[in-house]
């Protein structure tokens, strides 16, 4: 080889070495502080960020949506070039902040007055490229005069800690004239955003607090040390509550959608509030696996209600009954596991809901045979969270199914998981009415309120 093809050769090595190399060192630990003022018609925000320790190439939006927000981004010499959604700050630079506005386009929801808007924060928080995954990030919120702001971040000084998933994952931030609560609930610290006078702080107290006490009752506490509720009462709905949603981006959130009518009995035994806190002992699944998480939540919905007294073992296994009925009569025909990944645009809620519920049904009554009534489904649950914890990211059906036959000591629910995911007909479920089950059901359903502790009986 020539020295004039080895010098050519050296050079492109060189260059694809520099290529991979980060644009700067980091320097001490990396942070983000962002000051955010929001609009005084709640309309949209003024954010400015600074970043320490190392330096963003870009910042872009969590969602691509939010990027028709955007309304203009600046850094002190001057506006900054915006493609896409994303601010791309001048390659040479000596400053890492820079400040952008956006409009709130897309509110979750709205109080009826005006008073106070629903967001997520992807609305106004722009992440930066690169993310250091040891980034350190905190937020200050500059309200109007007279409005407050009720978010899940954990408090920090005079601002929030923002930890990796509020910037990945969606939230309910709110900001305008509303009344807040802030209790306890055993181990539980709970803040509630109330966006209607009606259900009352008292009534929300005391529903809230059953609700936890309820979902806590498959193990010894709740599975958080934080919860965040916004109750925005809707008109028009005949049901206690007409809607409810768990996110957690940034720390555990719930929405709820209650019946500015409802009484607090028709709140505490209704089964809405229960069942989105009964996500909270299950890490987040890859979309194909939900049909898992969201019937062992219905599934729990049921069977917790019947045990803490909040209605009879009759009332629990008639409306599961209904409710695979239901199941049995939707869906498209795909596999369970496509359904669940396309049910946003198929609507086909009740097939993968529901064959979900028949999963854990099967599941808890084999659980309860093979050992002679030693071992259930609750106490698999409860057993296997330290376990899932540790995954960190959306798992699959079969990882989470893999540490439940491990902490079972079985090695059947692996598999019967991946039946039900491959099939493309709604399960059979017999041992709803067979009179070979009828002592197993009886024991599923069984009355134990000391179980719920005295979360729940402070509340009666």
């Amino acid at each position: 080889m020539t020295r004039f093809w080895i010098i050519v050769l050296i050079t492109l090595v060189l260059a694809c070495t520099r290529s991979v190399v980060p644009d700067a060192p980091l320097v001490g630990t990396p942070t983000l502080r962002y000051d955010v003022t929001i609009f005084d018609n709640f309309g949209g925000a003024e954010t400015r960020v600074c970043a320490e320790g190392f330096t963003p190439r870009q910042w872009v939006p969590m969602y691509g949506s939010a990027s028709r927000g955007l309304l203009r981004a600046w850094s002190d010499v001057g506006d900054l070039q915006v493609r896409g959604g994303r601010i791309v700050p001048p390659e040479e630079t000596d400053t890492n902040c820079v400040s952008y506005r956006t409009r709130f386009a897309g509110e979750m929801f709205q109080s009826p007055d005006q008073s106070a808007i629903i967001v997520s924060q992807s609305q106004w928080l722009w992440r930066p490229l690169p993310f250091p995954r040891d980034t350190e990030a905190q937020v200050i919120l500059h309200l109007p005069d007279g409005a407050r702001a009720s978010v899940p971040f954990e408090p920090e000084g005079a601002g929030y800690r923002l930890d990796r998933d509020a910037f990945f994952r969606d939230g309910y931030t709110v900001f305008g004239v509303f009344e807040e609560e802030r209790f306890e609930a055993g181990d539980t610290d709970v803040a509630v955003a109330l966006l209607g006078p009606n259900p009352n702080g008292d009534m929300v107290r005391r529903w809230l607090t059953t609700a936890i006490g309820t979902a806590a009752s498959v193990g010894s506490v709740f599975p958080a040390p934080r919860v965040h509720f916004v109750i925005a009462p809707l008109e028009g709905t005949d049901r206690p509550v007409a809607f409810g949603m768990v996110r957690r981006g940034g720390g555990l959130s719930v929405l709820l959608l209650p019946s500015p009518t409802a009484t607090v009995e028709e709140l505490e035994t209704d089964w809405v509030a229960i069942h989105e806190l009964s996500h909270m002992w299950l890490p987040r699944l890859e979309r194909d696996g939900r049909w898992l998480t969201e019937g062992i939540a219905t599934y729990l919905q049921e069977v917790l209600r019947a045990r803490c007294g909040l209605q009879s073992g009759e009332e629990s296994w008639r409306r599961i009954r209904a409710g695979l009925a239901r199941g049995e009569r939707s869906g498209t025909g795909r596999t369970l596991a496509r359904e669940s990944r396309e049910m946003s645009r198929t609507g086909a809620y009740h097939r993968v809901y529901w064959s979900g519920t028949a999963f854990a049904l099967e599941a808890d009554m084999q659980l309860r045979e093979a050992s002679d009534q030693q071992m259930n489904l609750l106490r698999v649950i409860e057993l296997a969270r330290p376990q899932l914890l540790e995954i960190g990211r959306p798992a699959s059906a079969a990882e989470l199914l893999a540490v439940f036959d491990d902490v079972a000591g079985t090695d059947f629910l692996a598999d019967l998981g991946a039946q039900y995911a491959a099939s493309s007909a709604f399960p059979e479920v017999p041992m709803v009415d067979d009179d070979a089950m009828a002592g197993v059901r009886g024991d599923i359903m069984a009355v134990d309120v000391a179980r719920c502790g005295a979360i729940a009986e402070a509340s009666r």
